[in-house]
């Protein structure tokens, strides 16, 4: 599943990609997937330009102005693809598709997860990467989570927007906190060193996607991972890499990570 970093670039480089940006057409393709009917999406949106997009956790924003959004979540294997009409009729497991003057992008998904929805409902949940996901906040949460285990505080969207199973292990590893451990058993200076690995992995991570793989759009670039990597056998620093299911996740970490319990 992409998660914040690889949406960080795929933003960036849809916007940058395409050679034109008014919409000319919509189609949906799987119904059931997009929550906006056609005879909408053409009334409010074709003829518009498309001013941004922005990325809401690990949802892409397509902006077309006046808060007229069209929210994509990839989900587990949702692709993003900006092709001519003729190879866009090519492509399977279409969702759905926006039609530019010279581009057409077309989301499809072969496990049919991945969702559209139009001018989506507002939510105060903290994106990772937003100035008002602070310390403070997050000591605060934390504080009402006690029992709840570290991994899974981390995933859970509706305390912060972005982080997924990928991501969450490099976190803990790079904080040195197990992946096993209770939120409430952390000490505050190390849920503080916690809070700071988010940002400083997810940042260096949209870095690195972006020297390996420049125009990437879809799919997701992992080779750099230092703990949640399948072709390492151990980390950098010389400790083993366990694999285990932890909150439901197959789970990537060390034995240099402290265990709070």
């Amino acid at each position: 599943m992409p998660e914040l970093p690889d949406l960080e670039v795929f933003r960036t480089n849809v916007f940058d990609q395409l050679t034109s940006k008014r919409l000319v057409g919509v189609e949906i393709f799987n119904p059931i997937k997009v929550q906006g009917s056609k005879n909408v999406l053409d009334s409010d949106l074709v003829g518009r330009d498309l001013v941004c997009i922005n990325r809401r956790g690990k949802e892409l924003y397509f902006d077309f102005g006046d808060d007229q959004i069209i929210a994509v979540h990839l989900m587990l294997s949702g692709t993003i693809s900006i092709v001519n009409d003729v190879d866009a009729a090519n492509i399977n497991f279409k969702i759905f598709s926006m039609r530019f003057e010279h581009d057409t992008i077309v989301f499809s998904d072969r496990g049919s997860l991945c969702t559209v929805k139009y001018m989506p409902e507002s939510d105060s949940t903290p994106d990772a990467l937003d100035g008002d996901f602070t310390l403070e906040y997050f000591l605060d949460i934390a504080n009402k989570k006690r029992r709840t285990n570290v991994k899974s505080f981390l995933i859970n969207q509706k305390i912060v927007k972005g982080i997924g199973n990928a991501y969450a292990d490099e976190i803990l590893w790079t904080a040195r906190i197990s992946p096993r451990s209770l939120v409430g058993k952390i000490p505050d200076d190390k849920l503080e060193v916690l809070y700071n690995a988010i940002s400083t992995v997810l940042r260096e991570a949209i870095l690195e996607i972006k020297r390996l793989a420049p125009n990437i759009i879809s799919g997701e670039e992992r080779s750099f991972l230092k703990v949640h990597n399948r072709k390492l056998k151990e980390t950098e620093t010389g400790y083993p890499i366990i694999i285990e299911k932890i909150a439901s996740k197959t789970t990537y970490y060390t034995e240099e990570q402290i265990l709070y319990s």
